[in-house]
């Protein structure tokens, strides 16, 4: 006789799927953003205060003419597609930190 059993996540805590609109919720640890000096952000909320602390050449390795390591997080893991397509039209660290929180500030006015 086969006994069946429960799997139970680590922590008894249900992972969710992230859904659109769910921009400042944090991601599930297998989806955080490790960025290239060890910082972890979590949320896209953690990235933008982040980025006042972010060098330029930090900056540079993920937002460049080659690649937006940002966008692709905020689409892949939020579903911000909106804000995603927003960002690859940057290669600012200020624009980028302004589209984000303009997009923040418009989601919940």
């Amino acid at each position: 006789m086969k006994t069946k059993r429960k799997v139970v996540n680590k922590g008894g805590v249900k992972k969710k799927s992230m859904k659109k609109g769910d921009i400042l919720r944090d991601a599930n640890p297998e989806h955080y953003f490790f960025v290239q000096d060890g910082t972890i952000l979590k949320n896209v909320l953690d990235l933008s205060k982040q980025l006042d602390k972010m060098t330029d050449d930090i900056f540079k390795h993920h937002v460049n003419e080659m690649r937006n390591d940002f966008s692709n997080w905020i689409k892949d893991v939020f579903k911000e597609e909106k804000l995603a397509k927003e960002l690859l039209k940057t290669t600012s660290k200020d624009k980028t930190q302004i589209i984000i929180l303009k997009h923040i500030i418009k989601k919940f006015s």
